[in-house]
């Protein structure tokens, strides 16, 4: 277990992650790593001068440098895009998991802490750069999710089923203020193999939480993406692919390696045949 003092007051907004980070310490050190980056990245952006929250800064930096030493031969440690892919495929499986839940009317306390787990692993994707649209979108409905249910369970009330629909039919809502005081109960959520969900874009974009830390190069994720010639790569029948198309391929295939990691077989497949098509026809699914 991590040696780091209480989280000050403070810095009181990364303190869910921080539980993430602790609850994940044993069985996988990986998403305990990241998630505690990206605390110490946003606490950075709120509090670096008060006392407390120097020790804590200095206890929580020092941590990331040891267990990085200890799992410098772990791809997902040394590796941006394998790292993006375990951790986006765990939160996707978590989201999943939730929504059927929700969909089934089953309501209880793990559904609420599925859908906060999800939406905060969310935001340690942007340790790795720009989020998805759809990852973006996702991350909104799971925390408004959330506290809708949390709120509804706090008032005596049944939750709706599913997003919302506004009287003219259109799927959408306006996002309450994020609950601080969601309490997260312990639990063990069964993988799922994860299916596709989109949503619309339900609130206008918020700010990025995630700022790069200046002089913190030894702590700071390592760019290690590979480098792609601006030329398009000229296949057979005259398709075409744009480096970001053959970046998007890879990561497909890292989503696939990542998937096995669960023995998530039909998901791993998935992602390949996505791949794949991508590869040979230049459209993605």
């Amino acid at each position: 277990m991590a040696q780091i003092p209480e989280c000050p007051e403070t810095l009181k907004k990364i303190q869910h992650h921080l539980k993430i980070a602790s609850e994940h310490d044993s069985k996988d050190p990986v998403i305990s790593y990241w998630c505690r980056l990206y605390a110490l990245q946003t606490a950075l952006t709120l509090d670096k001068s008060s006392k407390d929250a120097k020790i804590f800064l200095v206890s929580l930096m020092d941590w990331l440098e040891k267990q990085k030493n200890n799992l410098k031969d772990n791809d997902m440690i040394t590796n941006e895009t394998a790292a993006q892919a375990h951790i986006e495929n765990y939160a996707v499986k978590l989201f999943n998991f939730a929504d059927g839940m929700d969909r089934q009317a089953n309501y209880n306390k793990n559904i609420v802490k599925l859908f906060f787990t999800a939406g905060l692993l969310m935001d340690v994707l942007s340790v790795f750069g720009d989020v998805s649209e759809e990852i973006t979108n996702t991350q909104k409905y799971a925390k408004w999710k959330a506290t809708y249910i949390h709120n509804c369970m706090k008032n005596g009330e049944t939750p709706t089923p599913g997003p919302p629909v506004t009287e003219s039919g259109q799927i959408g809502f306006n996002f309450p203020n994020q609950s601080e005081d969601i309490q997260q109960p312990t639990i063990n959520p069964v993988p799922v193999t994860p299916t596709p969900h989109t949503y619309e874009d339900y609130s206008p974009s918020t700010p990025n939480e995630y700022q790069k830390i200046s002089n913190m190069s030894t702590i700071s994720p390592t760019e290690i993406q590979p480098t792609i010639s601006e030329r398009p790569v000229v296949l057979r029948d005259g398709i075409q692919l744009s480096p970001s198309q053959i970046t998007k391929a890879q990561k497909y295939c890292k989503f696939a390696a990542s998937a096995l990691t669960y023995d998530d077989v039909s998901e791993s497949i998935a992602n390949l045949q996505k791949a794949l098509k991508l590869l040979t026809t230049g459209e993605d699914s």
